[in-house]
């Protein structure tokens, strides 16, 4: 029996680096896993949600460098021209995103030890002999200098390519369309046609992005503007918004905080930008839900509402100043009735199924209304500035209730 097991267990004596490239294999999507966790979680401008695009080179480029090195043990003369390539594209990429190589040669460190303690581990398990462990390990030094020497390669290569050059032309572009006061249209004409090669659009649409917020600039089409550096990180989508351009930028900003600014002729971008950024501001203090890509289009009143914070205040007061003095629960139900019926223009019965009370106390309260208002309930302005300042107060109460649900707020 003992000798009929023996034919099954692996030959020790035989092992060597192939052979134990064999035994790692086993382990190739445990350690990839493992690897893509641990930098995801260390460096946070990889830590992008699964399916996005950096989810995708991170993972693509794991398996395809770890399994080229577990080849390279295999057959040590193949040429490792998927690794180059990969190395270089890797380098491309980190300058396309406008970073140095500090992130990548990080990840290439957490990438080797967690290999490394793999490799140890295994070789204890399997009993395998020192010599073709240190032989293995010293493979894996020599293949990630190789790969490191690769990406500085590719890095080099795109940063002295016209396109990157490019870039930051249509960067300075960019600020020259939105620069306040306006510069003539001629200096952005000549720039946009000798410097950028940029055919100036009729119309564009201004993105408004969290400053903290994550963007894929590879994942961008190419003649789209941005400028991702500032404190007011932006981008500018030359033409109209169609559903195209839309899935674009949903690739690029995956769940980034940001704002879809309004489709505006060129010379009104500014406005555009300006909006896009006072939405994101409303979204940041509570007032809309929060995400990515939110139009601007849906919060046009919103903004006007809150345009003028000190206005809402004087209009608030000079409206219900007669009801300082009672409760503040009564002060409540009359104003929560009293903007229902100035809204909406409903019967007391229809009133009272929205605030879930019976119709009479609705009469009852709009008597007391007309008693401490006055005959302006039946004035057309007074009911329409009645309804705008109900309107807007009550978005500033969502504001302080936004802020006080916060952190620290």
């Amino acid at each position: 029996m003992s000798q009929a097991l023996e034919l099954f267990e692996p030959d020790r004596s035989q092992m060597d680096p192939a052979r134990f490239a064999g035994l790692l294999r086993a382990q190739l999507a445990e350690v990839t896993h493992e690897v893509i966790t641990q930098i995801r979680r260390v460096i946070p401008e990889y830590n992008r949600p699964e399916d996005s695009a950096y989810d995708q080179v991170l993972r693509l480029s794991a398996e395809m460098l770890f399994t080229g090195f577990l080849e390279a043990l295999t057959d040590p003369g193949a040429a490792p021209t998927r690794r180059d390539e990969t190395c270089r594209a890797l380098g491309h990429f980190e300058a396309v995103e406008g970073r140095s190589l500090d992130h990548l040669q990080a990840a290439f460190r957490i990438a080797f030890h967690i290999a490394w303690r793999r490799t140890v581990i295994t070789a204890e398990r399997e009993s395998v002999p020192t010599s073709v462990v240190s032989t293995t390990v010293e493979a894996m030094l020599v293949y990630l200098d190789e790969a490191v020497a690769q990406t500085r390669l590719g890095h080099q290569q795109a940063t002295g390519h016209a396109d990157l050059r490019r870039r930051e032309e249509r960067r300075q572009l960019l600020h020259l369309i939105l620069q306040q006061p306006a510069v003539v249209p001629e200096a952005i004409e000549e720039l946009a046609r000798t410097a950028c090669w940029w055919p100036l659009p009729a119309e564009a649409t201004l993105v408004a992005v969290h400053p903290e917020a994550h963007c894929t600039r590879a994942a961008l089409d190419s003649d789209v503007l941005c400028d991702l550096d500032s404190g007011g990180p932006c981008l500018l989508v030359p033409g109209p918004m169609t559903a195209a351009r839309a899935s674009m930028l949903r690739a690029a900003l995956s769940d980034a905080s940001s704002v879809l600014g309004l489709t505006l002729p060129l010379e009104k971008a500014t406005h555009s930008l300006r909006w896009a950024r006072r939405v994101l501001d409303l979204a940041e203090e509570g007032i809309i839900r929060d995400g990515s890509l939110i139009p601007c289009q849906d919060h046009l009143m919103t903004m006007w509402l809150l345009s003028d914070p000190a206005l809402i205040e004087e209009l608030t007061r000079r409206h219900l100043d007669p009801l300082r003095d009672m409760s503040d629960g009564h002060r409540r139900r009359l104003i929560e009735t009293l903007a229902e019926t100035v809204t909406t223009r409903s019967t007391a019965v229809e009133i009272g199924e929205r605030l879930k009370v019976h119709p009479q106390t609705v009469r009852y309260r709009l008597r007391q209304l007309e008693g401490y208002l006055g005959d302006g309930l039946d004035d057309p302005d007074t009911r329409f500035s009645l309804d705008v300042t109900l309107r807007a107060a009550g978005l500033r109460r969502r504001r302080h209730l936004g802020r006080r649900g916060t952190p620290g707020g």
